[in-house]
């Protein structure tokens, strides 16, 4: 009569250092491609350029980098954001102090804005009201919440070429909006606005 051999069962610890091992062979063939991928790249890291390769950029550069939009027209997407950004983050809700003052002073100078930003929050609010509702929440779509221009024109159920024409028209009333406000509203102006809250 025959014997079988029964296999042995490899204990716990083998498995785990097995395993182990498959891993670091995968992690080192893994560094060792990206090494020669990027091994013609003389300024920075292997890791930084890999890094920077999985890097998606957003909508207003990948149509700039498309030839869609140019230099003009991406500085005045940036514009518009900021203006956006600085409006809601003046909406937010924030803490106050509510102990008494013994000095009678305002705390802080908060009201006392900055020329270049009330030119913005009111070339903003214009460039708003002037453009169609459908017009501005694409605009904003693809400038402040990085939707694609596709995805923006799905959603607001347009072509591309027209989404992508419109995206064009409501950089170029940006400008010519802020132009009119910085010739209609002057230091002068903002140093009388500021006097009267006194």
């Amino acid at each position: 009569m025959m014997m079988q051999t029964v296999p042995a069962i490899a204990d716990p610890a083998t498995m785990a250092r097995r395993r182990t091992d498959q891993e670091q062979r995968r992690l080192c063939k893994q560094r060792a491609a990206m090494l020669k991928r990027w091994s013609h790249k003389r300024e920075g890291t292997p890791e930084t350029h890999e890094a920077h390769s999985r890097r998606r950029a957003g909508a207003i550069a990948r149509l700039h980098a498309s030839g869609l939009l140019d230099d003009d027209e991406v500085a005045w997407s940036q514009e518009i954001a900021a203006a956006a950004e600085q409006i809601m983050a003046d909406a937010q809700v924030r803490t106050a102090s509510l102990e008494t003052r013994v000095d009678t002073s305002r705390h802080g100078d908060a009201f006392f804005e900055a020329l270049g930003a009330v030119r913005r929050e009111m070339a903003y609010g214009r460039w708003r009201g002037q453009l169609p509702p459908k017009v501005a929440a694409l605009a904003l779509d693809v400038i402040l919440h990085d939707v694609g221009l596709s995805r923006a024109a799905a959603t607001h159920g347009m072509h591309v070429r027209r989404a992508r024409r419109l995206l064009v028209e409501a950089l170029h009333m940006w400008a010519r909006v802020h132009r009119d406000v910085r010739k209609e509203v002057s230091a002068a102006d903002l140093v009388a606005a500021h006097a009267g809250l006194l």
